[in-house]
């Protein structure tokens, strides 16, 4: 089996159905999941993290305005005297 549990005591392989280690006694056993788990919820932290601060910078975004040839031309003429 390439997954395995281990005793949390002594590291020694135990079977997943044994509710206590035949080495030291120990009733902890560590599984072989616990580690694919813990990324799976990182990656998924790490994806929502960005999304988040991709659509706040969006929303955040000023986007230039562009003055028109009528706006410009009302303005050149008010600051000639």
């Amino acid at each position: 089996m390439l997954y395995q549990y281990h005793c949390a005591c002594c590291n020694k392989v135990v079977e997943s159905t044994d509710k206590e280690c035949t080495n030291c006694g120990s009733h902890n056993m560590t599984s072989p999941y616990g580690f694919w788990i813990f990324c799976v919820l990182t990656c998924l932290a790490a994806v929502i993290v960005f999304k988040v601060v991709h659509v706040y910078l969006q929303d955040h975004q000023e986007t230039p305005v562009q003055i028109s040839l009528l706006d410009a031309l009302k303005e050149g003429g008010k600051t000639k005297p």
